[in-house]
Parts: C-alpha cells; structure tokens; sequence
C-alpha cells in the first residue's frame, strides 16, 4: 500500500486525536462520574458489594452509559494504526487485519464491562450474590483479557521493526516499547488467582500497572502519529508550492 492510499492529514489527525480524547472522556466517567478508581476490592462480602452498588447506584449508571459512548472514539485511533501497518506490509496486510480484530476485542470488552456494571444496577431488589457476581464478572473481564491485546500490540511492533521506509511512522525504539507494553498488560491475566495483593484485579500489577502503561502506549503512539501526519502535510505543501 503506497502513501497515496493514506487518508487526507486531515482525516488522519483528527483520527488519531480520538484516542487521547477517549482517554480524558473515559477517565472523567470511569473515575470522576462512576468513582471505580480506586477498585472495589475483590475480598468484600456480596452484602458489601451490593451496598457500594445501592449507595452510588446513579452515578455508576451515569458512569458506565458515558463510558459505553466514549469507548468508541478509539476505533478511529486503531483505524489509523492499522493503515499504516498495511502500507508498511505491502500487498497482503495480515499484521493489519489481526491488529484491528485484536483493537475491536478490546473496544467491545470496554463496553461488556460498562454493561456488566449497568446490568448490576438496574433493579433495587437484585439479591447481593447477584451483584456481586455481575461485579465480579466485570472486573475480571476488564484486567484479565489481555491475549488479543498481546496480539494486537505485537502486530505494531512488528510492523515497526520490519519497516525500511525512508520516512517510518514508528522508529524501531517504538517497536521494542509496543513488545514492552504488550508484556505489562498481561498481568491482570493472575487476577482470578487472588482476591488480595498486587496480582489482585486492584492492585499493582494486576490494574495500576497495565493502566498505567496503556496511557503511555497511548501517548506515545498519539504523538508519533502525530509528527508522521505533519511530515505528509509539509510535503503536501511543497508539492502544491513546487506545482
């Protein structure tokens, strides 16, 4: 795929700004409207549970309906990842297809997640095991699916170190970081063999940490994409000059 079949440079950035604007939408939801940061933990007792979803039961709803919408602003993001990872492939962009089913597995965890959380608050007499259960259901899924985002990240950093273009999106130091991030986002797959400590799905390794690396992937992939997108309307601009 040759650089002319890229999207205009400004369908690209605005593309590629969706991610940041998912993260700020969805942090002001999951953390400022639902308040699940920091995490229920895991060891709370069902009657427990169910009363931190009675108390805030509202807001949680309010929470995970604004996350259901906001989650999708990162299918432009990943658009954006897959077209370049098809242009360095060439004729059969596998990396590219596996990378955006890898990114739709994440977007639609996000949303069973909020649903899972919606689903727990819909009815005032849902018994407390149920919550719980439905909570439980949420938080494991939301630490624990990490083999398509594996995959996922694999596929940019391998695209990023197969890359011999004279002008790559992503420098070969960025393949290494995805391989890094990729590895720190599997951590959470140990949560359902702890209900207390940093494998917990609220401890360190088990949520901060692949949280914590995602924002990084985020913004660090946001502004190389970023500085390739300027590139390509600088060059523009010389062409329509020089024409």
């Amino acid at each position: 795929m040759s650089d002319r079949l890229l999207p205009g440079p400004m369908i690209e950035k605005a593309a590629v700004w969706c991610g940041p604007l998912f993260l700020v939408l969805y942090l002001a939801a999951f953390v400022g409207v639902a308040e699940f940061v920091p995490p229920p933990a895991p060891s709370l007792s069902a009657d427990e549970v169910s009363a931190l979803f009675e108390a805030d039961r509202m807001r949680i709803r309010a929470g995970m309906v604004l996350s259901l919408v906001f989650s999708t602003f990162l299918f432009p993001f990943f658009a954006v990842i897959s077209v370049h990872i098809a242009r360095i492939e060439g004729g059969r962009p596998i990396l590219a297809l596996v990378q955006f089913g890898g990114a739709t597995l994440l977007v639609v965890y996000f949303q069973l997640c909020s649903m899972l959380w919606i689903v727990a608050t819909f009815r005032a007499d849902l018994g407390a095991e149920s919550v719980r259960m439905l909570s439980d259901f949420g938080w494991l899924a939301f630490v624990m699916v990490f083999p398509a985002y594996v995959f996922q990240l694999g596929c940019v950093a391998a695209a990023a170190l197969i890359d011999r273009s004279p002008d790559p999106v992503w420098p070969r130091w960025a393949g290494y970081l995805n391989l890094w991030i990729a590895v720190s986002g599997a951590g959470g797959g140990l949560a359902v063999f702890f209900k207390a400590g940093p494998f917990a799905w609220n401890g360190i390794v088990g949520f901060y940490l692949p949280v914590v690396a995602f924002v990084i992937w985020l913004g660090v992939m946001t502004h190389l994409m970023l500085r390739h997108a300027a590139r390509r309307t600088s060059a523009v601009q010389l062409v329509t000059e020089a024409v």
